[in-house]
């Protein structure tokens, strides 16, 4: 058999656009996965858009709560430091020293309030009376003896200006009046 020109150029284009429209097909092939790819990675993109939109406005409810919650804790810090200033303050109103000076024989009780001076905080240790801190509390004086100038005068010798201390004039226990400022025996 004898192959002529024309047939190995007829063979030769027939192979040719084969080879092309393999080459075309491989090609469409190509740009449709490559299509599906990218159709594929907008969905991704648009899912991880939509989960940072919702993780946005999820950081956002929790900082409006974490600011409210801050402003809660700042409230409370504040009631509680007013609620402990006020029992401090409650302590030191309610709190009272009493002491007893006298023989309790039959004699009458006289009682007078203990105050110190403006200038208690410069006097030396060694002539302060007690600790400096009872002082910082309401302190009275029970006096026990027949009148109230032996009362005084057991008070003043007692409690004298050189540690510091000021009594008030002495009144009969009965008379005396309350830590809330009205008349009858100390709490």
């Amino acid at each position: 058999m004898v192959i002529s020109a024309e047939f190995l150029g007829m063979l030769l284009l027939i192979t040719s656009a084969a080879a092309l429209g393999l080459s075309i097909v491989i090609d469409v092939g190509q740009i449709s996965a490559e299509k599906a790819r990218e159709t594929m990675m907008h969905r991704l993109h648009d899912k991880k858009k939509l989960a940072l939109t919702e993780w946005k406005r999820k950081t956002d409810q929790k900082q409006t709560d974490l600011t409210a919650l801050q402003a809660r804790l700042t409230e409370c810090t504040g009631r509680r430091q007013k609620a402990l200033s006020e029992i401090k303050a409650l302590e030191f109103t309610k709190v009272e020293l009493v002491h007893e000076l006298g023989d309790g024989d039959g004699t009458a009780v006289f009682w007078s309030q203990l105050a110190v001076q403006e200038n208690f905080g410069t006097i030396e240790r060694r002539d302060v009376i007690f600790s400096r801190q009872i002082w910082d509390y309401r302190n009275v004086a029970h006096v026990w003896t027949p009148t109230s100038e032996q009362a005084f005068a057991l008070v003043r010798t007692t409690f004298t200006a050189k540690n510091g201390v000021l009594p008030t004039p002495v009144l009969p226990l009965a008379l005396a009046p309350s830590q809330d400022g009205g008349a009858g025996e100390p709490a």
